[in-house]
């Protein structure tokens, strides 16, 4: 009797006193605020704006209307050439928590160039990412988890 009264007492203290499931802890890892709730899921972007972006120099403050529904704001950090035929820039974005917005153009060998970057903040849950379909660049709303941020 005194057995089952024992195994009685552990099973209920476990069952009070249990740690949460990892499933759960990760869901609370993932689970991040989202810094372009303003932002539509996709918009569509001025390759102009895109290009004047990229002739700026290190340590220029910009400020581009890439939509009529994206204006963006900064300071670039970082501009490289780490490969012929492409070119990097990073910049800081003021206007929203200073994300790091990732730019890359790439100079095709029919003389056509291709632009690609992404926007993100490790804090945040969501990243808009850059990317040309036919003639036309466009910004999309992915999730954050997909990119590595650290």
């Amino acid at each position: 009797m005194q057995l089952i009264l024992l195994c009685v007492v552990l099973i209920v203290h476990g069952q009070l006193y249990a740690q949460e499931p990892l499933s759960a802890l990760r869901e609370k890892k993932l689970s991040k605020p989202s810094l372009f709730t303003s932002v539509p899921e996709q918009l569509e972007v001025a390759s102009t704006e895109l290009h004047r972006i990229l002739s700026s120099d290190v340590n220029e403050n910009i400020s581009a209307q890439l939509s009529g529904q994206f204006k963006l704001v900064g300071v670039v950090v970082d501009k490289n050439q780490h490969t012929p035929g492409s070119l990097t820039m990073n910049i800081k974005v003021q206007n929203y928590d200073n994300a790091l917005f990732n730019l890359t153009i790439r100079f095709l060998a029919d003389n056509s160039t291709s632009i690609q970057g992404r926007i993100i903040h490790p804090k945040y849950g969501d990243v808009l990412e850059l990317y040309k379909d036919g003639d036309k660049y466009y910004l999309k709303k992915v999730l954050q988890r997909l990119y590595m941020t650290d």
